[in-house]
């Protein structure tokens, strides 16, 4: 395992900051992008701060919240950010592919926060239980205002991962996928439980995900399959 992972390592030969405009390190500087997308998402939280679009389904009063579901919820940041910085250095072409999924999918989103500001009202005026878990929510309830919440991009990121670990060829094992939908199922779950977001935030991810996935992943995908179903027609042929 080391073994490999140290024979796929990106930047081996990198020795000083101006080598990352060199062809082979330059896609390390796709993380710029990621950085104007988190700037852009706390403006347009602050521009809805006081105008907003209330997002609301009777579903979500019949969704309990559940302070438990705070930890999967936190999950989400490491779990896009380290898939992101693997991909960097050992898996390149699924890097840029999942690069390519966030720019489609974030910018719809963006520009969503932008044109249609929404947010909710669905936060508890009072916990059922004092625990850890509840000071973790009150930390995040301080920290973001449940703005610009359409479509979700916890959702989103989420399902990024997915979409990459399925295109990677250290990942995309049965067990590994199953852990990578386990987890983005967690967050999807998380984000309502929580009261972080409305259920119809989750179903307007849903399509952003499906278009990121044709433009991004499907592609190299439909690729593989047709290349496997060529080499097994051509192993049959000479077993006949």
């Amino acid at each position: 395992m080391l073994e490999t992972l140290k024979k796929d390592w990106v930047f081996a030969g990198f020795k000083r900051p101006k080598d990352v405009f060199k062809p082979e390190y330059k896609h390390a500087l796709l993380l710029l992008v990621m950085l104007g997308y988190i700037g852009l998402f706390f403006l347009s939280e602050y521009a809805a701060k006081d105008s907003y679009h209330l997002v609301y389904c009777e579903l979500d009063d019949r969704i309990p919240f559940n302070e438990f579901f705070i930890i999967p919820y936190m999950i989400w940041f490491p779990f896009w950010v380290l898939m992101l910085l693997y991909t960097m250095c050992f898996e390149v072409p699924t890097f840029k592919r999942m690069m390519k999924f966030f720019v489609i999918t974030y910018t719809i989103a963006v520009l969503t926060f932008f044109i249609w500001p929404s947010g909710h009202d669905l936060r508890p005026t009072s916990f059922p239980r004092e625990n850890i878990c509840t000071d973790l929510v009150r930390f995040i309830y301080g920290a973001d205002k449940a703005r610009s919440i359409f479509p979700s991009e916890h959702v989103i990121g989420a399902f990024a991962v997915v979409f990459a670990a399925a295109d990677s060829k250290r990942f995309s094992g049965r067990l590994s996928m199953l852990y990578h939908w386990f987890i983005a199922i967690m967050i999807t779950l998380s984000v309502v439980y929580t009261k972080q977001h409305s259920v119809l935030d989750i179903l307007g991810a849903a399509p952003v995900c499906l278009l990121g996935y044709m433009i991004a992943f499907y592609p190299e995908s439909r690729r593989r399959r047709l290349e496997k179903r060529g080499d097994q027609a051509e192993e049959s042929l000479k077993k006949a």
